[in-house]
């Protein structure tokens, strides 16, 4: 067995065992390896076929995994909490007329 069909194995084994896992994230990241290594393997072996297929799913792989990122920055995003604490203490009533610098009104 020469080193370029052990690199094929290896690539294949990547993408097989990249399956086992539960999370999209963690199958699609493995996955990118095995890409990785299958395009290694298909120059090797000269075959247009696997490096180009290969080489263009590392890119779908990667959009997919941002585009998950952002999805889910869109439906929870982490508020700051200094804002959040700051914004009930100052726009009340109560915490603005504490605050020495708002200027109350003759008229309340």
């Amino acid at each position: 067995m020469d080193t370029t069909e052990i690199i094929g194995l290896v690539a294949s084994a990547l993408v097989l065992v990249s399956f086992l896992f539960k999370h999209v994230r963690t199958i699609r990241l493995i996955n990118i390896v095995g890409c990785i290594v299958f395009v290694m393997y298909g120059v090797l072996i000269g075959a247009l076929s696997i490096w180009l297929f290969n080489g263009t799913l590392i890119f779908v792989h990667i959009y997919l995994i941002l585009r998950m990122r952002k999805s889910k920055l869109a439906q929870n995003p982490s508020p700051d909490r200094r804002l959040q604490k700051f914004t009930r203490s100052a726009f009340n009533k109560k915490g603005l007329r504490e605050m020495p610098w708002f200027i109350t009104s003759d008229l309340e």
